[in-house]
């Protein structure tokens, strides 16, 4: 896993994931080891760009979920509920709020955001001259076409 953790039987194996997962997950640890979009980023760039802190703090909250998995001595599905998990989000997105407040005259975590974003955009295969485009721009084509079709111009 990105984390290293690793199925197996071995009882050694076990307990280094477990031991992993309880390391990461202490003072969120896994936030500062680690430095994630389909086409539909793109057309609704207006939502992610820059990306919110609200959507930070969610991916947070999926990664811990992930953690979680190895906590016990066997990996093992966790669902990502919102009884389970919405203080967990609560937890990262008052954290990354102070942070943000801490860090404001030097605008961090906008550059951390950049910087997921990007390596999201690489990561799903996006051209990065791509990702400049908006929804405006589709929009725009759009309405050209309606307007030609109204004129009697469209096929």
């Amino acid at each position: 896993s990105f984390f290293g953790c690793h199925a197996s039987r071995s009882i050694l194996t076990i307990k280094q994931n477990c031991d992993l997962a309880e390391s990461l997950k202490k003072g969120s640890c896994f936030v500062f080891k680690t430095g994630l979009i389909h086409n539909k980023g793109i057309v609704y760039a207006k939502y992610f760009d820059p990306l919110p802190v609200q959507t930070i703090a969610l991916i947070l909250t999926a990664i811990e979920c992930c953690i979680d998995k190895w906590m016990t001595e066997v990996k093992e599905d966790i669902k990502f509920s919102s009884v389970a998990y919405s203080p967990v989000y609560l937890l990262h997105l008052n954290f990354l709020q102070w942070f943000e407040e801490w860090t404001a005259a030097y605008k961090l975590l906008g550059k951390i955001g950049v910087n997921l974003l990007n390596v999201a955009r690489m990561h799903a295969g996006v051209d990065p001259l791509m990702a400049a485009v908006t929804i405006n721009s589709f929009t725009d084509d759009y309405e050209d076409e309606a307007q030609e079709a109204q004129e009697g111009g469209g096929d």
